[in-house]
C-alpha cells in the first residue's frame, strides 16, 4: 500500500457515521510513491500506521 492509499483509507474510514473500532488484525507494510518501502506498516482497513519503522 502507497503512503497516498493509506491516507485515502484513514480518510474513508473516519467519514462513517457510526466509527467501529478497527483492531488492525492485517497489516501491510507501506510503500512510497517512488516505489521505496517506508519501514511502516499500516491496517489495510483503516489505514491507520500501526508500526512505525525508523532509519538508521
Amino acid at each position: 500500500m502507497t503512503t497516498t492509499q493509506a491516507a485515502e483509507l484513514r480518510v474513508k474510514w473516519k467519514q462513517q457515521v457510526q466509527l467501529p473500532k478497527c483492531e488492525h488484525i492485517t497489516l501491510e507494510l507501506e510503500w512510497s510513491e517512488g516505489g521505496y518501502p517506508t519501514g511502516n506498516y499500516n491496517c489495510i482497513i483503516c489505514g491507520e500506521h500501526v508500526v512505525t519503522g525508523h532509519r538508521a
